[in-house]
């Protein structure tokens, strides 16, 4: 009987307890949930936000949070929004003279590496703009480098980008193409396009970032690489209204050939005639928009360089033609030469 008393008296006592407990605890279910608050730095999910999110603010940027979203060429209503968010550093250009603020995004993560990531080194060394057939000329870009800005997979036209809670503005762009990279990287794919056409958005990126090498590793190929010369080591330059006058060189000199060039039509200048061993084809032909916008369809210029290697006289011809076409002959204005004498 007294056993049964003590187990009464146990179970009666656990029950005040609980009821103790739960009565003292905050009433959660009872609570609407809690919007979620306006970003701010120290909501940054990253252990060096006290550290990046003010270097962001004090080189004259804006943090801003990103969400991945798909599915951003259809009305907003159906947009998806997926898991997660990224904070990124935004910078505005001074007003134009039409009141016009280019803008240009970056990594919050990426900006603040002082070691070297693959989307500041393609901001720091730009490769030659790839042909453009009427594709996204960003999206084009960034696959060159080895980057997507793709959602959906290739092919699928529902767009996407990384879309800010804040409406579309003169000063806030509330879609974003980002570039990323293997290594987790992003970039404003815009920006990074633009940039490789000599023309800055927002700001000059490789003034702020924190990653400032002596030297560039020279990491992406098939644009301006270690076996291009730099502008200032060109001895010689000549574009179409040079067709035809005799070129003359000494050995170690740069011969540089600009020609105008519109891909998005199928055609491209090649070099069909030339002794390597007087003339050393240096690199790829760099196309350029001349600064121009980056726009499906947009023509440029094509630049071939060459380095006198050895005394002697070779005959160099470029022609303007579509790699498809084999039995074609090109027009004269397709047919660039010239007779070239290293002495």
């Amino acid at each position: 009987m007294k056993r049964k008393f003590y187990i009464v008296t146990l179970t009666a006592l656990a029950l005040f307890l609980s009821a103790a407990i739960l009565w003292s605890a905050p009433n959660v279910l009872a609570q609407p949930p809690a919007q979620q608050a306006t970003p701010t730095l120290s909501m940054v999910p990253d252990n060096r936000t006290d550290e990046a999110g003010p270097y962001c603010v004090a080189k004259g940027g804006t943090v801003t949070e990103r969400f991945p979203t798909y599915n951003t060429n259809a009305s907003q209503a159906q947009w998806l929004r997926l898991a997660g968010s990224r904070y990124f550093c935004t910078f505005l250009a001074p007003a134009d003279a039409s009141g016009f603020q280019s803008q240009i995004s970056i990594d919050l993560d990426t900006l603040y590496a002082d070691q070297p990531t693959l989307a500041v080194l393609a901001y720091l060394e730009p490769v030659a703009l790839p042909p453009f057939t009427g594709a996204n000329p960003a999206t084009m870009y960034c696959q060159k480098l080895g980057g997507s800005d793709i959602w959906g997979g290739q092919d699928n036209a529902a767009g996407g980008g990384w879309v800010t809670q804040a409406p579309d503005s003169k000063t806030n762009f509330q879609i974003v193409s980002m570039c990323m990279f293997p290594d987790g990287s992003m970039i404003d794919a815009w920006g990074l396009t633009y940039k490789a056409n000599d023309v800055v958005r927002g700001v000059d990126l490789s003034k702020v970032v924190r990653y400032q090498p002596t030297q560039l590793p020279n990491v992406f190929t098939g644009g301006a690489s270690a076996n291009q010369a730099a502008e200032s080591d060109v001895d010689k330059s000549l574009t179409f209204k040079d067709n035809g006058a005799p070129v003359t060189l000494k050995p170690g000199d740069v011969l540089s050939i600009t020609l105008d060039s519109n891909p998005t039509t199928g055609y491209t200048w090649k070099v069909s005639q030339n002794d390597d061993k007087v003339l050393l084809p240096l690199g790829e032909p760099q196309f350029s928009l001349g600064g121009k916008a980056p726009m499906p369809g947009a023509g440029g210029t094509e630049t071939f360089q060459f380095k006198a290697l050895d005394k002697g006289k070779t005959t160099l011809t470029l022609l303007y033609t579509r790699p498809w076409e084999t039995n074609v002959t090109p027009m004269p204005n397709e047919t660039f030469s010239v007779t070239v004498t290293v002495e």
